[in-house]
């Protein structure tokens, strides 16, 4: 992919015009969006948000041609809940999805459903991972896998019908997203493409399967190592002696620096055939002309532990879990980077402000539209996590974060009414989250003020 037309893509723009593609300029109709949504893929684990050692070569150029946002998080760590966000703009404990594979409650509606309404071609591809079917929320156009699986010969529903391809699963959604693209671009209508990968989650045998000539890109000696996987745990709840994030993170050698090396490699590696697998998709949109009036969002569903404090996977309301990354490019935006605190939430609403919708009141997020422009704007000083889902033995917990701390409750029940335990961890002094300040005196105007965030939020289904 290159950063500007070169003369055959001019061409190629040209034909496509002849062939009846409808080109929109930025100053005319409505915009199209895509919006690409990678699986455990942590904020660390892209070149361009200053990793030397990640191979990630397209996703690069494409993230440096627009704002690179440095502090992007999800407001629950795991797969349905994170899409079931995404989709409306709305924390789990509203829409209804708390769980893998949970389905979002009677009457909500998504942002496909908004702007099919609107006039839009929908579509999605790739990773599906709620109860409803793409076709039930707002998609014209579905070709998608469910849940968790092999990389090839994947059970696929291409437009309703069952195949089982050859090829990598994200290989094949890839260049059914670009088929996807071309009828909308042959079309005199807008056009919203939503494309989940698979990767970089570990397959169905959880191990990340790439191939032997990728991992060789990688020498084991350059993988980093957290710097709190050596941690005991004494200041944390007592549950995560036992939960699965400790547990599974084991049965791979962990803490052992090699194990986790090793490991990382394997996920560096995935993340790589990622990025080649999406190239086809950027190469389309250059191809067909759309970057003039589309919006290209990348975000990731969460992100993902490789060793920090002992623990492998996601869920846990620590920054490696819940830190994405996140860029955004499109007509007349400059590039840069933005440090403000965004989320999952906010996609939705900026989708739709950008589409000349109407934001309704119910959904959680803000529109990231002043911010993209450029514009002052008092923007949040923190937000609430919701970790109140049972995976993994994880005991339901409410975090509050702000751009320097970490405060997380952990209650007994899903009643939500017993703290178990507190922690406050200073994200600046300590972004290793190992020193919990909650017993600190000196602290407590910041639990305070946690604290009566988190009792706002719990009145949010009141």
């Amino acid at each position: 992919m290159k950063n500007v037309f070169s003369l055959p893509i001019l061409y190629l723009c040209f034909t496509s015009l002849a062939l009846g593609y409808q080109h929109r300029g930025a100053g005319g109709e409505k915009p199209n969006f895509i919006f690409i949504y990678s699986d455990d893929q942590r904020y660390d684990a892209l070149g361009a948000n200053e990793n030397p050692v990640i191979n990630t070569p397209e996703l690069d150029l494409l993230a440096r041609q627009g704002i690179q946002f440095t502090n992007a998080n999800v407001v629950f760590a795991l797969c349905s809940p994170s899409r079931a966000a995404f989709l409306t703009g709305r924390y789990g404990s509203s829409n209804g999805v708390l769980e893998l594979g949970s389905d979002l409650k009677p009457g909500e509606k998504t942002i496909a459903q908004y702007l099919k309404e609107e006039g839009y071609l929908t579509g999605m591809s790739g990773k599906w991972h709620i109860g409803k079917k793409p076709s039930e929320t707002g998609f014209d156009f579905s070709v998608f896998f469910t849940g968790n699986g092999d990389y090839f010969n994947r059970l696929i529903y291409d437009e309703g019908k069952a195949i089982t391809p050859e090829i990598h699963c994200d290989q094949y959604c890839a260049s059914r997203s670009v088929d996807f693209l071309k009828a909308a671009a042959a079309s005199d209508k807008p056009f919203f493409l939503f494309h989940n990968t698979q990767l970089p989650h570990m397959n169905g045998d959880l191990i990340w399967d790439a191939k032997e000539k990728t991992k060789a890109q990688y020498r084991l000696e350059n993988m980093p190592v957290a710097n709190s996987r050596l941690d005991d745990l004494a200041d944390k709840p007592e549950y995560l002696q036992t939960v699965r994030n400790l547990t599974q993170a084991r049965s791979y050698g962990y803490p052992n620096a090699d194990s986790i090396k090793c490991h990382t490699r394997d996920y560096y590696a995935v993340i790589t055939e990622m990025d080649h697998f999406l190239s086809e998709l950027f190469e389309s949109i250059e191809t067909l002309c759309l970057r003039d009036n589309t919006y290209i969002f990348f975000m990731s569903d969460n992100g993902w532990m490789l060793g920090e404090h002992g623990f492998t996977s996601k869920v846990l309301p620590y920054r490696p879990s819940t830190h994405v990354p996140f860029f955004v490019l499109g007509p007349e935006l400059a590039p840069g980077v933005n440090q403000e605190l965004v989320l999952n939430i906010d996609m939705a609403p900026t989708i739709l402000e950008l589409a000349g919708i109407d934001i309704p009141p119910s959904i959680h997020g803000r529109s990231l539209v002043p911010i993209l422009r450029g514009e002052r704007n008092d923007w949040r000083d923190g937000f609430v996590y919701e970790g109140l889902g049972t995976y993994g033995g994880a005991k339901p917990n409410l975090a509050f974060i702000t751009n320097r701390y970490r405060y997380i409750e952990t209650y007994n029940d899903s009643l939500l009414n017993t703290i178990n335990h507190i922690e406050l961890y200073d994200q600046q002094k300590d972004p290793d989250e190992i020193d919990n300040l909650a017993k600190n005196h000196k602290f407590k105007p910041v639990i305070q003020n946690a604290q009566q965030k988190i009792r706002a939020h719990k009145l949010l289904n009141n």
